[in-house]
């Protein structure tokens, strides 16, 4: 007697796991499964997402170069209404002792400032003075009339001429001579400030 019941138990206790262990697999499997179609969902939502990014990314990077390339245009368009006057010019500048005299123009000389002298351009007129051995720029305001040495089509004021050469014993430089189009510095400064600010 005592010997079949503990058999019966013994096939109880073997039957209560095989049934525990089941439901275990079984519930261990619903997890897995929902923890399957969650990380599913997730990778459908990440990935239509990043797609999404993506494509604002390339609108956003498309548009911006659109707008560089404008900007770009805009600044060549502006130099090709720039006019090459003298592509080899002699330049010589102005002694100290006109400093305080009158110009051609009415307006009082100063070595100190950004003019030049030209025989024939327009008073006020901009323009752009190029060291053809160095390539430096600087760009002055024609207020005075001259140079009247033979062989010089332009005296720069002491300022400009320094900021052009290395050489600071040179009495003359070739240079190139450009009429700069109205409003060409407030041009080109918005449109290189417009430009820097792609590139932040």
């Amino acid at each position: 007697m005592n010997k079949k019941i503990t058999h019966i138990l013994s096939l109880s206790i073997l039957l209560l796991t095989a049934i525990g262990f089941g439901v275990y697999n079984t519930q261990f499997a619903t997890v897995e499964q929902e923890k399957n179609n969650e990380t599913e969902v997730y990778s459908k939502e990440l990935a239509s997402l990043s797609v999404n990014d993506t494509s604002d990314l390339m609108m956003e990077s498309t548009s911006e170069m659109t707008e560089i390339m404008s900007i770009n245009s805009e600044l060549l368009a502006l130099e090709d209404e720039v006019e090459l006057l003298n592509e080899n010019a002699k330049s010589s500048y102005y002694h100290d002792k006109f400093n305080g005299k009158k110009t051609a123009s009415g307006q009082i000389f100063s070595n100190k400032k950004y003019t030049a002298a030209h025989k024939t351009l327009p008073f006020g007129s901009k323009i752009r003075v190029t060291n053809n051995e160095n390539d430096e720029s600087v760009i002055v305001t024609v207020n005075d009339r001259g140079p009247f040495t033979k062989g010089r089509q332009l005296d720069l004021s002491k300022q400009a001429f320094l900021d052009i050469t290395h050489n600071k014993g040179a009495g003359t430089l070739n240079v190139k001579i450009e009429v700069l189009p109205e409003d060409y510095e407030d041009s080109k400064l918005d449109l290189q400030e417009s430009l820097d600010e792609f590139m932040l």
